[in-house]
């Protein structure tokens, strides 16, 4: 009853800052409603009014615990503040940009689907018409590629009468972004080399750990007809932080991709991105539109570490193995696809340390080209068809030379 009377007493002392405290409120109020009645577009306008709605209620906040004393929670209240004020003003240096709703919900597909359990793929039996226009109107590409009944690329010129088999892995730059079926690395290596098929299973915009789970699906050999052969995973450096589910990558288009995680010291497949990790996910999701992820470029972890090398290199060693289980050799290789750097030498060093440590055989090619324009689509930064076919020759020579059969 004294706590009521007490509350009562302080709430009449303080009369003017709690009606200003409830019009914030009702202010917000206003701003929800407002907001889920208008689409997936969340204005400028809009935005800005819920910062000075948010603005409001803390002020009122910080004040009203600083005259009841609460020195901790007015403390918490004008940090809070003080981020809010730094994100508003960031606001306006960036021109009171919009904001979009993006539905990170999972699929409602069988548990078993190959949606889920790699967490992309192609329609089967289907070709895909791609274009890419620039500038005035300048086409960049417009290719098609080719997908068989098991979701794969296809790979024309396949001969029966060969005996082995080149197997490829990776994300566009293996796939063929931007190319027609018979400019892509598997085709060229294919086309250079006397008895080979290539089996072309790359899937673009995916990481070290698409390419886990796609052997951890299904029996890959089931799909190969020749008895020896090699596999390569085509590795480009962006495939470490899609691996380990980055804020960008996974709010941009990786929230259903596998989630993979050490626990004592083993590797374990924990769904996806999206309920894998809900703690994290959930993070990027509320931070990644902020204005200060946005002003700063930030992205989160701020920095490989080597913890991240290690998980990434044991989503290649349980690659291996499952390789090795399905093929029945253990001709799997790591190939570094030259590419713009993105890595510092260090870095480097170390990730191919943990390669060596685990025994993961790796071909480097990522100095045998200075990657610039020349090598690229023009319009796209994704390698032409003559750097596959440089490439390939490259491929194969170094195979030969290190004696790799």
């Amino acid at each position: 009853m004294k706590v009521l009377t007490k509350f009562k007493s302080f709430v009449k002392s303080n009369k003017r800052t709690f009606i200003v405290l409830l019009l914030a409120l009702i202010s917000l109020f206003c701003y929800n409603v407002t907001k889920n009645g208008i689409g997936d577009e969340i204005f400028g306008w809009l935005r800005l009014w819920k910062y000075l709605s948010l603005l409001l209620l803390l002020i009122t906040c910080y004040l009203l615990f600083l005259k009841g004393k609460r020195v901790i929670l007015a403390n918490l209240t004008l940090v809070v503040f003080l981020l809010l004020f730094l994100e508003t003003i960031l606001f306006f240096i960036l021109g009171m940009p919009s904001a979009y709703r993006k539905d990170f919900n999972i699929p409602d597909l069988p548990e078993d689907h190959i949606a889920r359990q790699v967490g992309t793929a192609y329609y089967p039996d289907s070709v895909y018409h791609d274009v890419k226009v620039v500038g005035d109107n300048d086409t960049v590409f417009d290719v098609h590629y080719s997908i068989d009944h098991m979701c794969k690329r296809i790979t024309p010129g396949f001969d029966s009468s060969k005996t082995d088999y080149a197997l490829f892995f990776g994300c566009s730059i293996g796939f063929g972004f931007g190319l027609e079926d018979d400019q892509t690395l598997a085709y060229q290596v294919q086309k250079q080399s006397k008895n080979t098929n290539s089996y072309n299973f790359c899937i673009s915009a995916t990481g070290t750990n698409h390419m886990l789970a796609q052997f951890q699906y299904r029996d890959l050999s089931k799909q190969v007809a020749e008895k020896d052969g090699c596999g390569y995973y085509i590795f480009f450096w962006d495939h470490i932080y899609r691996a380990i589910g980055t804020m960008h990558r996974y709010t941009e288009w990786l929230h259903l991709a596998p989630y993979y995680e050490m626990k004592d010291g083993k590797l374990v497949r924990n769904k996806s991105f999206k309920d894998g990790r809900p703690f994290i996910s959930g993070m990027y999701e509320r931070l990644y539109q902020t204005n200060i992820v946005k002003y700063f470029e930030a992205d989160l972890p701020l920095k490989l570490n080597e913890t991240h090398f290690d998980l990434v290199s044991e989503m290649v060693l349980e690659t291996k193995k499952e390789y090795e289980k399905q093929f029945g050799n253990d001709k799997f290789y790591l190939v570094f696809y030259p590419n713009y750097v993105a890595y510092t030498p260090e870095e480097m060093r170390i990730f191919q340390s943990y390669l060596t440590k685990k025994k993961i055989k790796f071909i480097d090619l990522s100095k045998v080209i200075t990657y610039q324009g020349k090598y690229t689509l023009g319009g796209d930064s994704h390698p032409n068809a003559e750097t596959n076919k440089l490439i390939a020759n490259y491929l194969l020579q170094q195979k030969k030379k290190q004696h790799l059969n």
